[in-house]
């Protein structure tokens, strides 16, 4: 049989708890109805499109799929041509080809120099531009920071490979002694 005492305590607090539920009241103002309104139309005007701008993009496309041999031939035509005529144009495509993996010339830090080294004052022309060139130059920075990393990794393992190779030479020392130490004590 349940006590039916227990029942009265969650019973009074179920009651007061829905109770306190339907008898608050808010005192907020009610908001007065608006007329209505057609909303006003907004003319956007649009993006004005730098056509630089997808020339590089579609340049870094065609620089990460040439072979090793036409990305130096590459590598060295804009090369020529940003000594000749340091342009921010020839700056991005230099420090894009400089950013290329596994090629003779790859060197991040010099990419993010030429990046870095941007023109204070871009114009309205190649703000656009300035914009890739910080963005590319956001990511280079992660890259050296991660090229680094693995370095360090690497050069961390290659010691632990040597402490391993030392200490199983002593491990195989001790265990030479010990087999020698119980050929020795036997008649």
């Amino acid at each position: 049989m349940k006590n039916p005492m227990i029942k009265k305590p969650y019973t009074l607090m179920l009651t007061l708890l829905l109770g306190a539920c339907t008898t608050t009241t808010t005192t907020a103002p009610q908001p007065t109805p608006q007329p209505d309104r057609t909303p006003a139309m907004v003319y956007c005007a649009p993006a004005r499109e730098n056509p630089k701008l997808g020339d590089i993009i579609r340049y870094y496309s065609h620089i990460s799929a040439l072979t090793l041999p036409d990305a130096a031939n590459e590598y060295n035509a804009v090369s020529q041509n940003f000594s000749k005529n340091p342009n921010n144009t020839e700056r991005i495509k230099l420090a894009m080809l400089l950013s290329l993996p596994n090629t003779a010339f790859h060197n991040t830090a010099a990419a993010l120099d030429l990046l870095e080294t941007w023109p204070n004052q871009p114009t309205d022309s190649s703000s656009d531009l300035h914009d890739l060139a910080h963005l590319f130059g956001a990511l280079l920075a992660q890259q050296r920071q991660t090229e680094e990393t693995v370095n360090d990794l690497g050069k961390a393992l290659v010691n632990e490979k040597m402490h391993s190779k030392s200490l199983q030479g002593k491990i195989d020392a001790i265990k030479a002694f010990e087999i020698n130490q119980t050929h020795r004590d036997q008649p």
